[in-house]
């Protein structure tokens, strides 16, 4: 699940476009010093990865963040804790609202068009589903970071002939994949949950792998 998921809208290719995987890797492998930042950073999404590249954009030195999503505050994704450490930063919630464009000059990013949302019912996971209300809105921005969530390297477990549901990996008995002695579980399986969902799935996994081997 380390590919970070695009907006599919138009100017999304723009320089000063960036998803929040790359922009939080590079902070930790090349030093705050070496990261470029806008004066205007525009975030899309309220995960925990959004809250952590509103932050640390707010600390690189960027005068405004602003965080957007198109639920409310009662559908986030994120914990109060994270979003609490957001607004304590300084960083602005703009909820309600959906990408539509990103606009620019020169090939440089300059402003991010929204559609204006409302809430409808409820979807399979229980949260209520954004609607257009057919309004859109301009915001001014140097710099978007995308953090819209994350997709499986498809083409990985594709090359290698493991069964799969675009990109997650299924299991046929156990932890088993349909490759003898071969075996799967965390994000690649259930497409990305918390730490202990993971954690379980290693104990799930130990537990197949023994038993293949016959251990117990």
């Amino acid at each position: 699940m380390g590919l970070a998921r695009g907006l599919d809208i138009p100017g999304e290719s723009l320089d000063g476009v960036v998803d929040a995987i790359s922009f939080i890797y590079d902070i930790r492998t090349k030093g705050y010093q070496n990261i470029p930042i806008g004066d205007k950073v525009v975030v899309i999404g309220l995960g925990m990865t959004a809250i952590d590249a509103a932050t640390q954009s707010k600390r690189l030195g960027a005068k405004e963040v602003t965080i957007a999503y198109r639920r409310t505050e009662d559908e986030k994704p994120c914990t109060d804790v994270e979003l609490d450490i957001a607004k304590l930063d300084g960083c602005n919630l703009l909820y309600l609202a959906s990408p539509k464009e990103i606009l620019g000059k020169d090939g440089v990013v300059q402003s991010i068009v929204f559609d204006k949302m409302e809430l409808g019912d409820a979807d399979a996971n229980g949260r209520r589903k954004p609607i257009n209300t057919g309004v859109s809105f301009t915001l001014e921005t140097d710099m978007v970071i995308k953090a819209v969530g994350q997709v499986p390297y498809e083409s990985l477990v594709d090359g290698a002939g493991i069964s799969h549901d675009w990109g997650k990996v299924k299991l046929i008995e156990g932890n088993a994949t349909n490759i003898e002695g071969v075996f799967a579980g965390g994000d690649c399986v259930n497409g990305g949950r918390e730490v202990v969902d993971a954690v379980q799935a290693g104990k799930d996994g130990a537990h197949s792998i023994l038993k293949y081997l016959k251990v117990i």
